[in-house]
């Protein structure tokens, strides 16, 4: 991906030095999140280095440090991936901080977040944080909120998020600021034109021509499809042209695969892992479905969005700001935790192909209108600049 270079002086750029901090680089929301602001930044003159708590991805997981070394973006992992190894990862953290002596860290996610504060202490460097979905686990809220305190702002992914962060962690309201994710919708055309995606579903051994409820997402117990498959049995028997896909991977795996041999329609349920670019099955398939418990704005749903697919998913944070309002966003969600409502929201939409599209199209333009990339990216630019009282240059 691309972006417009900052303007520059001779062979001096007119940025800063931009440290941004995360638990692990394997893919996910975050990870994805925290790259695409990578690359923006640097390709707008900034000099910016990345810092992982944890290890650095498999061979198979590399697509986002691949994306990172291809903007000669340097980037650096701490191993540190165990709870009684946290001493070490501050310790680790402050010396690549002081090495690399950012004029500002942005970092991302709850032990990010923690990590890089108490990292920080005794510096003015100022740091923005980054929250992307509530915490469940109460004994985290007065970490964030210690972290918080080292913080100029604290970025939320949603208005849901923020309101979490504001009302049950009690972090002050100046404090909190909400940037969207975006997407990039050039990319995206790209991805779902490329070679792979040419064989279609004839590539996980399905029919040339079947009609699939697609799931993409870590297989845990956050993401709810273990809780979704007998609902799914059930509407798989009433609907025999469909099969359900299952693409990703995580510590539920086993768990889910016993549950699909005990499925009825077992032969119509495939659990294909990870993929490297999930959006371009997403193009081919009829509808999105993302039963997750608790979310903050998914990427997943974001994606199917931009590919103009109609999604279920049930009203979790996020998912109102990502759909907005009217009839065909009220037809995609369902009450959480209500598995009788989902699989029905799911039944009504693939019995009707004009409301399909009427939600496909509602998707896309939301998705175009208010959730481009490139929007969301310089809206961490702007804040950086505006806490440093230094007005950027206009793009």
């Amino acid at each position: 991906m691309r972006f417009a270079t900052r303007t520059t002086n001779g062979d001096k750029a007119l940025g800063m030095h931009i440290a941004l901090t995360i638990t692990e680089l394997d893919p996910g929301g975050a990870e994805t999140c925290l790259v695409h602001l990578a690359c923006y930044l640097a390709a707008r003159g900034h000099e910016v280095a990345v810092f992982c708590l944890g290890k650095p991805p498999s061979e198979t997981r590399r697509k986002l440090t691949d994306r990172l070394d291809a903007s000669n973006i340097s980037w650096n992992c701490g191993g540190k991936t165990r709870a009684f190894q946290f001493p070490a990862a501050v310790q680790w953290l402050r010396r690549e901080l002081r090495r690399f002596s950012p004029d500002v860290v942005q970092s991302m996610l709850y032990h990010a977040n923690v990590t890089t504060a108490l990292a920080l202490s005794g510096t003015s460097i100022r740091l923005y944080g980054g929250v992307r979905v509530r915490q469940p686990q109460r004994t985290r809220w007065w970490l964030q909120r210690f972290a918080s305190s080292r913080m100029s702002k604290l970025v939320c992914v949603s208005d849901d998020v923020a309101r979490h962060c504001i009302d049950r962690e009690r972090i002050l309201p100046d404090k909190v600021v909400v940037i969207p994710n975006g997407i990039d919708l050039s990319s995206v055309q790209k991805l779902i034109t490329q070679p792979e995606a040419e064989s279609g579903w004839q590539a996980f051994g399905l029919p040339s021509q079947c009609r699939v409820l697609l799931y993409v997402g870590r297989l845990d117990a956050q993401k709810g499809v273990v809780e979704l498959l007998p609902q799914a049995d059930e509407l798989l028997c009433q609907a025999p042209e469909h099969h359900f896909v299952l693409m990703g991977d995580g510590p539920q795996r086993e768990q889910v695969a016993t549950g699909i041999a005990a499925m009825r329609s077992a032969e119509r349920v495939h659990l294909v892992g990870w993929q490297t670019d999930p959006i371009c099955w997403m193009a081919q398939s009829e509808l999105v479905l993302l039963p997750a418990q608790y979310e903050g704005m998914p990427n997943v749903i974001l994606e199917a969005m931009a590919v103009g697919k109609p999604v279920v998913s049930y009203r979790v944070d996020g998912l109102k700001q990502l759909l907005g309002d009217g009839a065909a966003a009220e037809l995609q969600l369902v009450p959480p935790g209500n598995h009788h409502a989902f699989a029905h929201a799911i039944h009504r939409l693939i019995l009707a192909p004009d409301i399909r599209d009427q939600c496909g199209r509602h998707n896309h333009l939301r998705a175009t209108e208010h959730f481009q990339l490139f929007d969301q990216m310089k809206k961490y630019e702007t804040l950086y600049g505006v806490e440093a009282d230094k007005p950027l240059d206009a793009a």
